[in-house]
Order: C-alpha cells, then structure tokens, then sequence
C-alpha cells in the first residue's frame, strides 16, 4: 500500500510541476513526456529506488491497465478537438497513411527486426506490429498548445492527430494474427479466429459500439443544451466518463476498447453542431496533463535494463534502424499520394514525426502477457525509450524548420500576388 500511495504522490507531483513550466517546456528542446519519463528513472530502481516495481503486484498488469486507459482518453480527445470539417478534408491523406501507410510501417519493422535480432520470422513480425501505430500521446504533445498551432498548419496537425488516434486501435489487426499464431489458439488454423475474434468482434463490433455511444452522447448534449439545463463546463468529465465508459463496454464485448474509444469521439464530434462552442479550448491539454503524464512515470521505473544488456548492441542499433528507417522510408514512396492540400513540407514533417509510445507499450505488455515472450517487452520497450528521446528532443527544432520553410515556400507567391495561405 505504502508503494501505491508513494506513487500516486509522485505522479501528482509531475503533474502539477510540468503543468506550471508547461510554457517553458513547450519552447525548449525538451517534451513533457521526455521529463516525465525522465522522473521515472530518476524515482525508480536505477536512481532513487522510491518505486520498487518489483514489489508491486503484477507490475505489467498495473502498467498495461494504466496504458489502456491512458490511450483511450487520449483518442477520444484527438477526435473531439479535431474539427469535423479537417475530418472530412482529409479523409484520403489519413485512409492513405492507415492503409498501405501502416502495411509499408510493418512491412519494414519486420525486415530491421528480423534481419538485426536472433528471432523467428513469426516473432519479428509481432514486433514489427506492435511498434507499427503512431502514438496519440506522444504525438498529442507535439502538435497541441499555442507553439503547435502557431507553428504548424491545422491541417498538418489535424492529420498526425487523425492517424495516431485511429491506428491504434487498428494495429489490434496486425498485432493479433502474429500473436495468435504464437499461441496454443491458433495451432489448429490462425485465419479462421483472426477473422472472427479479430475483424469481426475485435474491430467491427468495436466502431459499432463506439459509434452508438457517441451519436447517442451528442443526442443527449444537444437536447440537454436546447432545454439549458447543462453547462459548458461539463465538457471535460463528459468526455472522460464517455471514454472510461465505451473502453469498459467494448472490453466487456471482447472488443477493442482503444478503437471502441475513436469512435465514439468521431461520432460525437460529428453528431454535435459545429457552430456549438462545447469544447473549452484547453480541454485537451487538461486531460494530457492529468491523465497523460502518469504513464511515462511509471514505464521509467519499470525500463527493463537487464533486458536491453542481453539485447546488446545490435538492439541499440535495432532501436535505432527502426527510428530512421519505419516512418520516412514509408512516406518517401507513399509522398507523391498523399493529397488532402498536404504540400511537400508537411509530407517531411510526416515523415519523421511518428513516435512509438504508449500505444507500443500496450500492445507489447499484452503480447508478452499472451505469449509468455519476454524478449517482445525488452525490443519494444527499447525502441519505444528511443522514440520518446528521439521524437521529444526533435519537436522543437521540428516545427522551426517548418517554420522556415513555410516563410521560404511562401515568399514567392506574395511577391506574384498570390495567396500565402495555400502553402
């Protein structure tokens, strides 16, 4: 007990602190999960040894739950913040980048996995699946907040939210026919149940859930708001109680909650009027900072050190491999496709910024859960430790570059009486 309180105080105190320097953070080169992750390792066995993971009780289950819930607040407030306008505008870049974006994804984790490891093809393209999604949590704290939408385009931004708060409940298809076919159930025929308890169960039913729940919950908003008998600033436990609720509902239905979580902020947002101001505009940052941190604290303390000494060297130059071969080598072939008024610098941008987070470190804690392969939570853990340093450290001087170039790109067009606003 004296562990659990021990670590809600700490949490609570990376959220309130970050949360004060939140301005400062922003402008560094330095991101808010970076730190907090940094807080873990610091208060975990390695540093302060306040948080003894090896003491708890089924320390993965507590991480992998936390991780679970951490992700489905966090889709449900990419769909809701972003405006159903940029969801219909972009609709081929995201169908692009969801498709044959995460098959080209896989496809290479796969080969830099399975040609750097010692694995089997089977175990490599399990790996390759689970740190195939582009994480909403990470990627959320590089495209919000008043430096973001400064910085970068909304359609830019609207684009890395869309496809990081989807894909990872659809990496549920790729992770589980691996996974299954590593597993006593699919000894007999790995189709047949991919296709029921995947597609079907896993992910139909999942939208479907979501779906009802979101137009349901926008229905109830817009007739509570017409008789006035709700407030503004109820906004924020709405989404949160409709995010905790729909998770639970699909988990109950042997579905994906995380997808179950999309949809129904998709539909929610769509079912309620545009012009209607329900959301406060730092509703988002609220629930990162409260929910989001919480995470990082605990996957620092829990980082497995003596997993990544047996991986030795070729897994630091696995981890690296993937960070500079999955995302860009992906977009380099699917660029000239992307569409959706995306112009070249957005594609770049892309191309680097799509970081493995807690969505990685799900889908790894449950395969490792299911498999009884720990070699699955050393690799992705180390590739995920590296996409956050990588991907924190980078944001910053990202959105300056893109910042320059877009002055560059756009000087022309003012200079022939062109509109600066089309780039």
């Amino acid at each position: 007990m004296q562990q659990i309180n021990l670590a809600i105080a700490i949490c609570g105190g990376v959220v309130i602190a970050l949360g004060l320097m939140s301005g400062a953070i922003k402008r560094s080169v330095l991101s808010v999960p970076l730190l907090a992750l940094g807080v873990g390792i610091a208060t975990g066995p390695v540093g302060l040894d306040l948080l003894r993971w090896q003491e708890w009780s089924d320390p993965h289950r507590i991480l992998k739950e936390a991780a679970r819930l951490t992700i489905a607040i966090s889709v449900t407030g990419i769909a809701l913040r972003t405006p159903a306008s940029d969801m219909r505008r972009l609709i081929r870049p995201v169908a692009l980048l969801l498709s044959l974006g995460m098959l080209g994804m896989w496809a290479v984790s796969f080969g830099v996995v399975w040609g750097l490891l010692s694995v089997t093809p089977v175990l490599a393209l399990l790996i390759g699946a689970i740190l195939t999604p582009t994480d909403p949590v990470v990627a959320s704290s590089i495209v919000t907040g008043a430096a973001a939408e400064e910085k970068l385009p909304s359609r830019l931004r609207s684009t890395l939210s869309l496809e990081s708060g989807a894909n990872d409940g659809l990496g549920y298809l790729i992770v589980m026919l691996p996974l299954l076919a590593l597993t006593p159930k699919g000894a007999d025929g790995l189709w047949w149940p991919w296709l029921i308890d995947v597609v079907i169960i896993g992910v139909i039913v999942a939208v479907a859930i979501g779906i009802a729940a979101g137009w349901l919950i926008g229905r109830a908003l817009r007739l509570a708001d017409a008789k006035g008998v709700v407030e503004n600033h109820s906004f924020l436990s709405l989404s949160v109680a409709m995010s905790l609720a729909v998770l639970s509902l699909a988990k109950v239905a042997g579905s994906d909650g995380i997808l179950a979580a999309f949809a129904a902020g998709a539909a929610f947002n769509i079912t309620v009027n545009e012009g209607e101001d329900y959301a406060e505009e730092n509703v988002q940052e609220a629930i990162s900072k409260l929910f989001n941190l919480p995470i990082f604290v605990l996957f620092g303390a829990m980082l497995p050190w003596g997993g990544w000494r047996e991986l030795g060297m070729m897994g630091i130059v696995c981890a690296l491999a993937l960070l500079l071969l999955r995302r860009p080598v992906t977009i380099l072939v699917l660029g000239p496709m992307v569409g959706g008024g995306l112009v070249r610098r957005d594609v770049v941008f892309l191309g680097w910024f799509a970081p493995m987070g807690v969505a990685a470190l799900y889908y790894a804690l449950h395969a490792t859960e299911q498999s009884g392969t720990d070699m699955i939570w050393h690799v992705a853990s180390l590739v995920i430790f590296a996409s956050i340093l990588a991907h924190g450290i980078t944001a910053t001087v990202g959105m300056k570059i893109y910042t320059q170039r877009a002055s560059h790109d756009s000087a022309p067009s003012r200079s022939q009486g062109d509109d600066p606003s089309r780039s």
